[in-house]
């Protein structure tokens, strides 16, 4: 199977990659009440944010599925959630029907703040196929710095005041983020996809640990006691293919869909939701070519 490392060294080639995220909007939540609400609210543990700690979840209806995901960050009193851009507005109306029972103000930031990626390309000593529930966050000259992942490689979100500007170094190799294989969904996405599916069990997305939430049932029944195999997985392939297609087996059997893909010249590389264990397929086919199983940065822990 193809290595993640060698696909990043051969294409980062130690270059410095940043670039800015015109897809990536901010909710702030302030107020006294605000970790005490969106404990209620969210699939992450808000006890253990900090503004040294940043967390990886998901909001979710009744019924389970995500209605956005996010990275969220503590900044002095404030939490800012980064999400989609066009999920910010329906995210704000459906906590707004549980904020009045809270002392918490929510704010649409997202012509306030501005959100750049940037990949460091590095050797990491420690167990970095481990994925904790906690991301590094320092804070320093009005810039927020978020790890959001460390493996396969480094990757940074730079959180900024909207009149700031950084330097844009080589955006166009900042595709290879989809690697990390943790990500945000969007608006078309809202609503149907349980956070299992997205792996959120495996990279810190969940805890089955803090108490109810909405939608925690449906989730915590999945985990242990629901038989459903979808999993996101990674693949590559080379030219154009059609992404709408169904990925099928050798058979022509459909086992999954494209949830995410993006390119660098001619090589794409997507995330997919399979609904099959990746192993139990000889050959994965997308528009009538086989494409090329990668491996995941993490550990798949389906009973984590």
């Amino acid at each position: 199977m193809t290595s993640l490392h060698d696909i990043i060294d051969s294409t980062l080639q130690n270059k410095d990659v940043v670039m800015k995220q015109q897809d990536i909007g901010v909710l702030r939540v302030s107020g006294l009440d605000s970790k005490k609400f969106l404990q209620g609210q969210t699939t992450c543990d808000m006890n253990k944010l900090s503004q040294d700690n940043g967390l990886y979840g998901a909001i979710c209806s009744i019924k389970g599925r995500i209605i956005s995901s996010f990275y969220i960050v503590q900044r002095n009193d404030d939490v800012l959630m980064i999400m989609a851009k066009d999920l910010v507005e329906k995210t704000l109306l459906h906590l707004k029907k549980y904020a009045v029972f809270f002392k918490t103000t929510l704010t649409d930031e997202q012509d306030h703040f501005a959100v750049y990626t940037r990949l460091v390309n590095q050797k990491i000593e420690d167990d970095s196929n481990v994925a904790s529930s906690i991301f590094t966050t320092t804070q320093d000259n009005d810039i927020i710095t978020l790890t959001i992942s460390q493996e396969p490689l480094e990757i940074q979100f730079l959180i900024t005041s909207a009149k700031a500007e950084i330097e844009e170094k080589n955006s166009e190799l900042a595709a290879l983020a989809i690697l990390a294989a943790r990500p945000l969904i969007n608006l078309e996405q809202s609503e149907t996809i349980l956070p299992q599916w997205l792996n959120m069990q495996s990279t810190g997305g969940i805890s089955f640990t803090k108490g109810c939430y909405t939608g925690q049932e449906i989730v915590a029944r999945m985990q242990y006691k629901g038989k459903s195999k979808k999993q996101l997985a990674l693949v590559t392939w080379q030219g154009n293919l059609d992404t709408t297609k169904d990925i099928v087996d050798e058979q022509g059997k459909n086992i999954g869909q494209i949830f995410d893909f993006t390119y660098i010249q001619d090589t794409h590389y997507a995330q997919v939701i399979l609904n099959i264990d990746p192993s139990d397929a000889e050959k994965i086919l997308l528009d009538n070519q086989e494409i090329t199983l990668l491996p995941l940065p993490y550990s798949l822990d389906s009973k984590k």
